[in-house]
């Protein structure tokens, strides 16, 4: 036998081995056991009285929506001038009363031209004292007949310019104060400062969003909800809110739905209103649950839930008083300590339930 031959007899001598041994391992040799229900021993029920009957109860249904919490009143603080950012008094986090300065801006132009306009009015004024006090004397000398009409109409003409004139430069001055006032952005709300989109340094211009602020007292989460659904709720009904990072549920009122459907999602976006909590912050994940009607439901005290692994059992009591190893499969309902069972039982079969303490 040349030494190929050798080698190929080898290798195929290692592959059975390790077929062997997977096949093994696997229970190949073993007893085969054909599927069906195990009969793990045979017995009464438990002579302390600690087994249940299924139960077919008929109850609600909900239909989980999921969405954020966003607060009603929202404001974007923006500039009204184009200005350099010179003070950003506030950060994110900080809460603000309506009123507060938040932005400082550079000033010094808009005061120059208050003073300018100032100044300006002030001369005005002067202007126009004098053009009245010249129509005063020019009606005088009229009524003694020293002066003529059209000397008159001239000193009436002045006077009345020069008020015109204290009107406009009047107005140039409040508009320039005005833009002044504008160097000091303030908040027009109270609440919490949620964005600081500025730096001091940077420049500002008009419309341009400085900060976002919100109120922590109007809160509410904004879900799309399935429009056969939606369709059934109304106005001020009371719906359950989960805030899964709170562990925490609430009673949220629904404010506002809006009447349009998305096409593609075939939703209508519903607006639930939650009480003030301390804990409570905009963009939450949140979930909602939305009455979907009723049906009828399997349920068994969850003392008789036994969990391997992924998997839960339950331990039967068939006609025979034999007990019985169940996989069943759970739903999410969860009342008064009992738990849905959407299969691997049927109403009024018993299950034994876990020993208490001391038994």
């Amino acid at each position: 036998m040349n030494r190929a031959m050798r080698r190929l007899l080898e290798a195929a001598a290692g592959i059975a081995v390790v077929a062997a041994a997977v096949v093994w391992l696997s229970g190949g040799f073993g007893e085969r056991v054909p599927p069906g229900i195990a009969v793990v021993e045979t017995a009464r029920p438990r002579p302390d009285g600690r087994d249940a009957v299924v139960e077919r109860s008929v109850g609600p249904v909900v239909e989980w929506a999921s969405g954020a919490l966003a607060s009603a009143r929202q404001t974007v603080v923006a500039s009204r001038i184009l200005a350099r950012i010179e003070e950003v008094r506030v950060r994110a986090g900080d809460r603000v009363v309506a009123g507060d300065v938040l932005v400082v801006l550079e000033s010094a132009d808009l005061e120059a031209r208050v003073a300018q306009a100032r100044e300006a009015l002030q001369a005005a004024r002067a202007r126009r004292d004098l053009a009245e006090s010249e129509r005063a004397r020019y009606e005088r000398l009229y009524e003694r007949g020293v002066a003529t009409r059209q000397r008159l109409d001239q000193a009436l003409a002045d006077a009345q310019a020069a008020r015109a004139d204290v009107d406009r430069l009047q107005q140039s001055l409040s508009e320039a104060e005005t833009a002044l006032s504008y160097t000091e952005i303030r908040a027009p709300v109270s609440g919490l400062v949620v964005d600081r989109l500025a730096e001091p340094g940077e420049t500002a211009s008009p419309g341009d969003p400085l900060l976002r602020i919100y109120d922590p007292s109007a809160l509410r989460v904004e879900v799309p909800v399935r429009e056969s659904l939606a369709v059934r709720l109304r106005v001020g009904d009371t719906l359950r809110v989960e805030v899964p990072a709170l562990s925490e549920a609430f009673d949220g009122r629904i404010e506002e739905i809006v009447p349009f459907a998305e096409p593609g999602a075939r939703t209508l976006l519903v607006k639930v209103a939650l009480p003030q909590h301390p804990r409570l912050y905009a963009g939450l994940f949140a979930r909602v649950a939305v009455p979907a009607g009723t049906r009828s439901r399997l349920l068994v005290p969850s003392e008789a839930i036994e969990r391997a692994g992924q998997l839960d059992f339950v331990t039967a009591v068939d006609d025979a008083g034999r007990l019985e190893r169940r996989l069943v499969t759970l739903g999410a309902y969860r009342e008064d300590g009992k738990v849905e069972v959407l299969s691997g039982l049927a109403a009024g079969e018993r299950v034994v339930l876990a020993a208490r303490a001391g038994d």
